[in-house]
């Protein structure tokens, strides 16, 4: 896992060599403590940067030991990879977090020293200036004491601005520390509270779709009862439907018998009439041929 840690003041541009003053010794030994301050944090980061370099190949070396070693179950290899990682964030944060607050001590020192620096080239050139304008003028002893003692009180004060100074870079840095991690910790609460409401709401839609599948199963249920109530009545109707027919299938067969035995009582009577009636015929033809020899007959006996 590689690390890049921009300076954030990188675009500060260093103009220490630009303003030495030669004639304020003060200014030189703050830049001479500047320069000797360069190397140490230089090393610092230095060491720092070999310290992650070192670690990042322990680490490369530390992921080979563990794929030769006896085969342990996966839920520890990932328990304890977990833990290993976490262990590597924090140390990472804390490592960012040093170089940061080294670059930010840095940075503010460099500014407060050009700033410094500036104005005692302004004072010193105010200085010359008046120098050349009242060279005329000569200095009591008395006048020499004073400004000396007035020198000292200057760089008394100085020293303690330079201590309040370092003190303010501290606490600057320590509060620009404390607000990104702040910031930070805002962050992470506002994810957790997303996934908080996240799964209320999803808990919600969870009762919803359950309240839903329950409703539905008692609709189902109910359903269920009803089609088997109308399969026992479609039952019922099917027999009763199957007894009706059955009845009037024998009704209709008894009918029909009745009737063949009555077609066949007709027909008998209807043969007895028809012989009846040929009877009748051939005895009334008899007496119409008897008719005219009667007649005659009785003519003769008239006679």
């Amino acid at each position: 896992m590689d690390i890049s840690v921009p300076s954030r003041f990188a675009c500060l541009k260093i103009e220490d060599d630009d303003f030495r003053p030669a004639s304020s010794h003060h200014a030189k030994k703050k830049q001479e403590k500047v320069e000797t301050k360069k190397p140490n944090s230089a090393a610092k980061e230095a060491s720092k940067s070999s310290w992650t370099a070192t670690r990042k190949k322990g680490n490369t070396t530390e992921k080979p030991k563990t794929a030769t070693t006896v085969k342990k179950p996966k839920h520890k290899q990932k328990g304890e990879f977990e833990k290993n990682w976490e262990e590597w964030q924090k140390k990472d944060d804390e490592f960012v977090n040093d170089v940061f607050e080294e670059q930010m001590q840095n940075a503010i020192m460099q500014s407060k020293l050009e700033f410094e620096q500036q104005k005692k080239t302004v004072k010193s050139e105010s200085e010359q200036n008046q120098g050349k304008k009242k060279k005329g003028k000569t200095m009591s002893w008395d006048q020499f004491v004073d400004n000396k003692e007035a020198n000292i009180k200057e760089q008394d004060k100085s020293k303690d601005n330079e201590k309040n100074f370092f003190d303010d870079v501290v606490q600057t840095v320590k509060k620009e520390i404390t607000r990104e991690k702040i910031e930070e910790n805002r962050k992470k609460r506002q994810e957790k509270f997303d996934e908080v409401v996240g799964l209320a709401q999803l808990q919600e839609k969870l009762e919803e779709e359950r309240q839903r599948n329950i409703n539905l199963e008692k609709q189902l249920k109910e359903a269920r009862k009803e089609i088997s109530v109308v399969k026992k009545r479609n039952t019922t109707l099917c027999s009763m439907l199957s007894q009706g027919e059955m009845k009037d299938k024998a009704e209709v067969l008894l009918e029909l018998e009745r009737l063949t035995v009555v077609k066949e009582e007709l027909t008998e009577e209807v043969a007895k009439l028809y012989k009846l009636l040929e009877q009748e015929r051939s005895s009334k033809t008899a007496a119409t041929t008897n008719e005219p020899h009667l007649k005659h007959n009785k003519d003769k006996n008239k006679k």
